[in-house]
């Protein structure tokens, strides 16, 4: 019986057992969520945690990178003033004001001949109304140290402003009302230029001093008082120092402003009157002439507990003053000692020379009096009445002369009166309640509306697209008239030859409706950037009326991605996309045996390089009107092939003109173009230039082009690609192994493109030395993504040359690149930027990443509005220490005028080359 026993108890031991067992693994396998048993057990807090062992070393380093940025080490020295009063402090034992332990921890730089440059110090005073009188006095406590080159930042900054921003070493931020921080230098809600560039400042070494309310924009957190109550309202600081410095004096309790912050992982330091604190660059908090308090959240207790911080009996900021007033006593003279600081900083007149570079090279930086916007509103108003009757002459008359009207009247700002200038400013700022009769007597001023409405380009926009409705409604009424019968046509020709002739004669001019309607359409959407819903919708029914399905359909789809279900713009491309898939068809019925001859004609087989170049010169007559009206086809140009700086260059004969019985490739017909790089088999080589390729050969291009283990050099200039065709071309960057070199200037990428090119760059594995990606429309929207492909610390791109002229880059596009120069992983060693609208600001953020240990050696600004002042600066102090040549114009407006006249078309009466589209 025993032996019964102990065997059953054994078999139900075991099947408990197995039981755990399928449990377990029933838990591990997907799809699995069966109860447990026991609850799961709680997070331990940090208090709980017993000291780390060996074991814990995983789990300690995991911990360690989940800390993030809490961890770093600051990038330059941090100064929490209470008030104003430690600028000027004296220890009676110290000769010298203790604002020289601020001086101590300037960065240096070294400038010509190897000396050192002077400090430049910017003050920020957002917080109040009037800073002049706390202005003076961060001058004369800077002067102490031989700091004279200061400069107050209002708000808004100028370019100007920003750019000595960018150049500080010493940056003060004073406080004041903690609303109006909060508005002026908060970053939670909207991006503070100035708060970003103090930031920026920061991490590149500069010393910034906060000083009352503005010690609390420093950390992670802020605050303002709202309500009767008054309340505390959380912000987001800066995040440049991990935990919340206050000022005790200020009349809130912090032990409570502690819980009302969040409670845990709160940590408040509370500064008494005319005392401080310094983060060092080790780390460590260092109190300044007393104690302060420290607040933090206890977890055993749930309550705030407090704890003292003590400064050393004779702290640092007592040592480096006697140590400096030491080496004065010693005979060593001061570094400021003769040299002339001023002539580091531009002069007034430099200033305004900058001012007035900057306004002739901003296209949209035009602006109208009241008395020429009444003028252009009431022709604008005319056009619309005329157009609504359907006289389109009459309509397109009155906007072309709105248009004349707005570029011959329109000033820059700088031209404007003094009076002008402040009326506008009134309407840009905040709008409040008025009595009626302020609103009589501010329209009979003329101001109305906002300040926007005065701009130029504000009214040439929508001129423009106006001016390609009346063309196209003039192209239909044309159409109308010629679809008459022949009988009426016989009786108007025999009731004109029934009036007598005269000796006067009229002489019109007669133009082609879709020319004017199309170039109209092109340049709206050179003035928008792109970014207009209603010029793409009206180029795409210029593509449409010139036949041409495949571009109306992709205009219509970049419509309707900047205005999405827009009814009038999907109905039309639902239109055109029932007339794509005919285009090819149409074109291969009707000419497969002409234009197969003409590829047969290129003996592709034998081929080492192709140049195919478009041109209006097609012999085919399409008497039935089914093919496209303005589509240039592609005729080869011969030339040399010769190895120029190790890359295959093609040197073109002096001609540099096909033959008249030469071979050429139309865009529409795709089965040419689908295995014309296979066939090619050992070309090197390959240009086009001004070839409609977006419309239907990049894709069979591409498909050749991502396997073809021969191709080093691929320029496309000119090609109409679009961000559909970036896309096809990004899949080609990430997979071929032999291009050397990629041009795809003027292909009318835009920023979506830009971000297609980037994702093929980031996967690139290849020899690719060298991209250019020149006027592209491209902005600083996307370019992150750019700067993405060459940081990313597994990135296996060997790109040394990138070029990105003619692209209105401006500011706001600087930053990417400075991340670009900054980075320690890319190669690249040349950049050029012509041509991108970089001012001084933007100047002195790129060449303030330069590094003799990167290897970047050419930077090319040229032809920016960069002016003398600013050259003269930079050649007389970085300039010749660095080992990057910097490139800048003597005379950038010469340099852009002479640029823009050679780019000028001799005849806009003609359909423009794909080159000229957007």
């Amino acid at each position: 019986i025993s032996s019964k026993v102990d065997a059953a108890r054994a078999k139900d031991q075991s099947s408990k057992r197995m039981a755990s067992v399928t449990e377990a693994v029933k838990r591990s396998l997907p799809g699995w969520s069966l109860a447990r048993d026991t609850p799961k057990p709680k997070k331990k807090q940090g208090w709980e945690c017993p000291a780390p062992t060996v074991e814990d070393w995983e789990d300690y380093k995991k911990w360690k990178e989940e800390q993030g940025k809490k961890d770093e080490l600051p990038a330059a020295p941090q100064f929490f003033f209470a008030d104003t009063s430690l600028l000027f402090f004296q220890d009676p034992e110290v000769q010298l004001p203790w604002i020289h332990r601020v001086k101590c921890e300037l960065p240096r730089r070294v400038g010509r001949l190897s000396g050192e440059l002077p400090v430049k110090a910017s003050f920020i005073g957002f917080g109040m109304d009037d800073t002049t009188e706390h202005y003076e006095e961060f001058k004369r406590a800077v002067a102490q140290i031989g700091i004279v080159l200061c400069r107050q930042i209002h708000h808004p900054a100028n370019r100007f402003e920003i750019a000595h921003l960018e150049q500080s070493d010493l940056i003060m931020v004073i406080g004041g009302d903690r609303r109006r921080l909060w508005d002026t230098l908060g970053t939670d809600i909207g991006s503070s230029a100035v708060a970003e560039h103090v930031k920026w400042r920061y991490l590149q070494g500069a010393v910034v001093v906060a000083v009352g309310e503005a010690m609390s924009l420093l950390g992670a957190k802020s605050w303002y008082l709202s309500g009767e109550g008054k309340t505390p309202v959380c912000f987001t600081g800066w995040k440049i120092f991990p935990h919340i410095v206050a000022s005790e004096e200020e009349g809130v309790d912090l032990e409570d402003l502690v819980e009302q912050l969040g409670g845990p992982g709160i940590v408040i330091f509370g500064i008494h009157k005319g005392c401080g604190m310094i983060f060092n660059k080790d780390g460590l908090v260092e109190p300044v002439r007393g104690m302060m308090q420290e607040y933090r959240w206890d977890w055993q207790s749930s309550s705030v507990k407090q704890a003292l911080l003590l400064g050393p009996p004779r702290s640092t900021g007592l040592i480096c003053p006697l140590y400096a007033a030491m080496q004065r006593r010693d005979g060593e003279e001061d570094d400021d000692g003769s040299a002339d600081v001023y002539s580091y900083a531009l002069t007034q007149e430099e200033e305004q020379e900058e001012e007035q570079f900057i306004e002739q090279f901003d296209v949209h930086n035009s602006w109208l009096t009241a008395p020429v916007r009444d003028h252009v509103e009431s022709l604008k108003k005319d056009g619309n009445e005329a157009f609504k009757v359907g006289q389109a002459d009459l309509a397109g008359l009155k906007y072309e002369q709105a248009c004349v009207l707005l570029k011959s009247s329109s000033q820059r700002w700088t031209q404007l009166d003094k009076d002008i200038q402040k009326n506008l400013d009134a309407l840009a700022a905040p709008k409040k309640a008025q009595l009626p009769s302020a609103k009589k007597h501010q329209e009979a001023d003329g101001l109305v509306g906002q300040k926007e409405d005065y701009r130029a380009t504000t009214y040439l926009l929508p001129l423009l697209l106006n001016i390609c409705a009346c063309h196209l409604m003039a192209h239909e009424q044309d159409q109308a008239r010629s679809a008459k019968s022949s009988e009426g046509a016989a009786q108007d020709s025999c009731s004109a030859s029934a009036i007598p002739v005269t000796e006067e004669t009229t002489i019109v001019e007669v133009r082609d409706n879709l020319v004017g309607a199309f170039r109209a359409a092109n340049e709206a959407l050179v003035v928008s950037v792109g970014r207009s819903a209603k010029a793409w919708y009206r180029r795409g029914c210029v593509f449409e009326k010139l036949r041409d399905p495949r571009n109306a359909l992709r205009d219509l789809e970049q419509g309707l991605l900047r205005a999405p279900g827009d009814k009038g713009i999907t109905n039309k491309r639902d239109e055109v996309k029932l007339l794509v898939d005919k285009v090819a068809e149409t074109m291969y019925y009707a000419r497969h045996k002409e234009l197969d001859a003409q590829v047969a004609k290129l003996h592709l087989e034998a081929r080492r390089s192709l140049l195919l170049r478009g041109f209006f010169d097609d012999v085919y007559k399409d008497e039935r009107g089914e093919f496209a009206i303005a589509q240039p086809v592609a005729r080869p140009i011969e030339g040399t092939l010769q190895e120029v700086d190790g890359r295959p260059a093609l040197l073109l004969d002096k001609t540099d003109m096909p033959s008249r019985d030469g071979p050429y490739l139309h865009p529409h017909a795709l089965w040419t173009w689908e295995f014309m790089v296979q066939k090619a088999v050992s070309l090197q080589v390959l240009q086009i230039e001004d070839i409609d390729l977006g419309s239907g050969p990049l894709e069979w291009l591409c498909k050749g082009l991502r396997t073809h283990s021969e191709v080093r050099v691929l320029r496309l200039i000119g090609v109409h690609i679009g961000p559909a065709g970036a896309k096809m071309l990004g899949n080609v960057l990430a997979q071929s192994k032999s291009l050397v070199e990629i041009a795809l200037d003027k292909c009318g990428l835009l920023d979506a493109g830009l971000s297609e090119i980037a994702g093929g760059l980031k996967e690139n594995s290849g020899t690719l030395e060298s991209l250019s990606l020149r006027q592209n429309r491209i902005t600083s929207k996307r370019l992150g993504n750019l700067a993405d492909a060459f940081c990313q610390e597994d990135s296996q791109l060997q790109l040394a040359e990138l070029d990105l002229s003619g692209n209105p880059l401006a500011a706001d596009g600087t930053k990417e690149i400075a991340r670009i120069i900054g980075s320690d992983v890319h190669k690249l060693r040349v950049i050029t930027l012509q041509d991108c609208l970089l001012d001084l600001a933007a100047f002195w953020r790129l060449v303030g990443k330069l590094d003799d240990a990167k290897p970047l050696t050419k930077l090319d600004l040229r032809c920016n509005p960069i002016g003398r002042g600013t050259r003269r600066c930079w050649r007389s102090t970085m300039g010749p220490t660095i080992r990057c040549e910097v490139l800048l114009s003597d005379h950038p407006l010469k340099v852009r005028k002479e640029a823009l006249l050679q780019a000028e078309e001799r005849n806009i009466r003609v359909y423009p080359l794909p080159s000229r589209w957007v």
